[in-house]
């Protein structure tokens, strides 16, 4: 079955972007369908969920970012969404070079999409362009045009 990784700039878009994020939230409804109907299984991290926890803490009042973060993760309970533990450190060392990465905050998202077997990294964010050449790596909505040809 095709295993996608879903990096936290998609996660994000979908947990609150529907009026914020007109043109990218659309693929992602359309996304989140295909996984719970099974087309598909999807892969987070706790990193992904650490981050979500982060972009709630930016974007919200101070005593509102709480309860927006449990409602967030409720959501992505609710999918069907897997959820993979951080690296250790042995396998962060090990990889860290073959994901060379501008971002570093982006490099265990890439090691556990490699680990877990991920076909594609769906995102937003271009500092995945950097591993093009060892992930595929796609917007939602690319992802949604490519499903039929990933194996």
């Amino acid at each position: 079955m095709k295993r996608i990784y879903l990096d936290t700039s998609a996660v994000n878009v979908w947990l609150f972007g529907e009026k914020t994020e007109p043109l990218r939230y659309p693929p992602l409804v359309e996304l989140f369908e295909l996984l719970d109907a099974g087309e598909f299984q999807g892969l987070i991290s706790l990193y992904t969920l650490q981050e979500v926890y982060a972009f709630c803490e930016d974007n919200f009042p101070a005593d509102e970012a709480r309860e927006a973060a449990k409602l967030a993760f409720r959501e992505l309970l609710n999918t069907s969404l897997e959820i993979a533990p951080m690296l250790k450190r042995l396998e962060r060392l090990l990889h860290q070079r073959q994901f060379s990465m501008q971002d570093a905050s982006d490099q265990p998202h890439a090691i556990l999409a490699h680990l877990n077997a991920c076909q594609a990294i769906v995102t937003y964010d271009e500092h995945f362009k950097d591993i093009e050449h060892l992930l595929n790596i796609y917007t939602p909505a690319e992802f949604l045009e490519a499903l039929s040809t990933l194996h």
